[in-house]
């Protein structure tokens, strides 16, 4: 049966679609895996004259895989008929394959290795950005010509052939929607490269205000709100094939018990990929501000955190900018990642820094996200060792895995078993050293993990594990009240690249709302008195990026955009902002800032007796990274 070509139709009259993320990976990369997950699926466009034979040629290159082929082919369609919209669509999905196929080939091995430059890497950068470019331009032309097509299917590789992050078949109906997505995802990319290799800085406003955005990430939030506009206009239809929003209630509006349809096909089946018949649709809950403790519930200050001072207890190039450091449970030690050839390796030494020992060298991978159980008789980290195609750290990326060890390196055992292509992420410790909180990808979404951390005759593990929170939304994990009933997290659940720290009560899943900044807020955590909260804020150098915080774009994708956004917050000033370590009482009063540097601070921990705070405190170039100490002068 002869299918029907698609038609350049006006935007009420396309059928829609989404597009997933954060089942992460580093810096540019994450963008990746979602470029060609934005199609829906839906029944044929409407009758009309059938495709030229260089298109059909071309569509048949794609099925193939074959993008140049298609590429050719399509090109020639369009000088032929230059109305053609099967031939416009056409070259556009095979220009935008051909930028997926230089990240697998270039990018993804790139962040793999240390970043100093290597031959070949300038000329493969700039093949980078021409095919970014010719794939921007096919976008806004496709969009502009309101174009569909309907596709019978295009393999999907994304990764390393050998151990790949998402294999499978898109299939059915391309639509603006998808278009506009796509085009948001490239100028996503092309900002990032711009941003590492050439930053273009944005003119300050005379008044002092907010900077505007760079033009490509103003370009980006342009498709990106269009995006979001079309996924909501109409809803999907699994009957006729149409994936995108699914009303699960039928309510006609958005809302959590809605499902996300993402047209990925495990190949020959029917069955998707992503598979998010279980997760919360993320559209964006502005809960109200709440407390983790009522004022009247605080307990005595044992400091009173004003008067303090900072020490740097590591410095210098071997200074990762990568997640995990601890102290001891008797606050005499540290823990932290160092790089050491060309690996990242956890140390141990004296609080001033002094006497470092390498208590993981020679047990291969990259090892970091450490945290020193209260016990005393076991450190939880993540290791990359158990796949070789691992890309990211602790703070997200795939192929990490959990671990314990002896403090002494001794005895490391495997705690969590997930495909390559997923991450265990920010493993934190409750206060008693017998539960672990983390996050996991193996969903192919951010989920809270908890579960129960167990070290006796028979070794070490995790029994009794549990999803918390399993949603389209970006989630991060934290740490736990003394009486373990409660964890802290940060999500981006109230709207896109909006993130707050939450409460969430593991007995009911009750979600508190602790901060309501439209800045970054990230990492917090609970000082062993219950008293403060500390957590790493940007709202104190507030720049342009904040103009992508908004609830006129629903964090549905978040998952897919976390490291996108923490690249655009923390990257190319005025662009991205700077964040300083923050400390307020549990009861949301007394906001202040510790640090003044207009550097990124993220990872941190208390001391055991709550005087001290340990951090990672980088440039927002990302070229200078220190370990430092805060010591409270003002505590009884």
């Amino acid at each position: 049966m002869k299918r029907e070509p698609a038609q350049c139709l006006p935007a009420r009259h396309l059928t829609r679609r989404p597009d997933p993320r954060r089942g992460a990976v580093a810096v540019l990369t994450l963008p990746v895996a979602s470029l060609l997950l934005a199609c829906s699926s839906g029944s044929s466009a409407p009758a009309d004259a059938g495709p030229s034979t260089q298109v059909s040629s071309g569509e048949a290159s794609l099925a193939a895989g074959n993008w140049q082929g298609a590429l050719d082919s399509c090109v020639a369609g369009e000088k032929a008929h230059p109305d053609d919209c099967n031939a416009t669509y056409c070259e556009f999905i095979a220009r935008t394959m051909m930028v997926v196929d230089e990240i697998n080939s270039f990018l993804l091995p790139r962040y793999r290795r240390p970043l100093a430059a290597m031959p070949g890497d300038v000329q493969s950068l700039g093949t980078t950005n021409m095919l970014l470019a010719a794939a921007e331009q096919s976008a806004e032309t496709t969009i502009g010509k309101q174009c569909q097509i309907d596709l019978p299917v295009l393999p999907l590789l994304v990764g390393d052939k050998a151990d790949p992050v998402v294999s499978g078949e898109v299939r059915g109906l391309w639509t603006v929607r998808d278009a506009q997505l796509i085009a948001a995802l490239l100028y996503s990319i092309t900002y990032g490269l711009q941003a590492e290799f050439s930053p273009q800085p944005v003119p300050l406003p005379p008044d002092g205000g907010t900077p505007p955005l760079p033009p490509l990430l103003d370009t980006m939030r342009t498709h990106l709100l269009a995006a979001d506009k079309l996924l909501f206009s109409e809803p999907a239809d699994p009957a006729s094939g149409r994936g995108g929003w699914l009303d699960t209630n039928h309510d006609g509006k958005p809302d959590p018990a809605d499902q996300l349809l993402i047209d990925v096909f495990k190949p020959g089946t029917q069955e998707r990929v992503f598979d998010f018949s279980a997760a919360a649709l993320a559209v964006g809950e502005q809960l109200p501000l709440a407390t983790l403790t009522p004022t009247a519930s605080l307990p005595p200050a044992k400091c009173a955190y004003r008067t303090f001072h900072i020490d740097d207890v590591a410095t210098g190039s071997n200074v990762l900018a990568t997640d995990g450091m601890s102290f001891s449970p008797d606050g005499t030690k540290l823990v932290f990642p160092l790089q050491t050839s060309g690996k990242s390796q956890l140390y141990t030494a004296n609080v001033d820094g002094s006497s470092p020992t390498c208590i993981t060298c020679g047990q291969g991978g990259n090892n970091d996200g450490v945290r020193w159980a209260a016990t005393g008789d076991a450190m939880i980290f993540v290791s990359d060792r158990d796949h070789p195609y691992a890309t990211g750290n602790a703070g997200g990326g795939f192929g990490q895995e959990l671990y314990a060890m002896k403090p002494d390196g001794s005895q490391p055992t495997r705690l969590t078993t997930s495909h390559a292509w997923a991450t265990n992420y920010h493993v934190n410790l409750s206060p008693d050293g017998m539960h672990v909180v983390w996050g996991s990808t193996e969903s192919y979404a951010w989920d809270v993990m908890v579960a129960d951390f167990v070290s006796d005759s028979s070794g070490m593990r995790l029994v009794n594990q549990r999803r918390i929170v399993h949603e389209t939304a970006w989630w991060e994990t934290h740490g736990f009240t003394p009486d373990n009933s409660t964890i802290l997290t940060t999500s981006s659940h109230a709207a896109f690249q909006s993130t707050d720290l939450y409460a969430i009560d593991l007995a009911t899943g009750t979600k508190k709302r602790l901060t309501n900044d439209p800045a970054w807020d990230e990492h917090g955590h609970l000082s062993p008195d219950t008293r403060e909260i500390s957590w790493i804020s940007a709202r104190w150098n507030p720049a342009s990026v904040l103009r992508l915080n908004e609830p006129a774009i629903s964090p549905a994708y978040d998952f897919l955009w976390v490291i996108p956004g923490i690249f655009f917050s923390f990257l190319n000033p005025p662009a991205g902002f700077t964040s300083e370590l923050t400390l307020m009482d549990a009861d949301g009063q007394n906001v202040h800032a510790l640090t003044h540097d207009a550097m990124v601070v993220a990872d941190h921990e208390w001391s055991p007796d709550g005087t001290k705070i340990i951090f990672r405190q980088s440039s927002n170039t990302g070229q200078t990274t220190k370990i430092r100490v805060l010591t409270f002068d003002d505590c009884r």
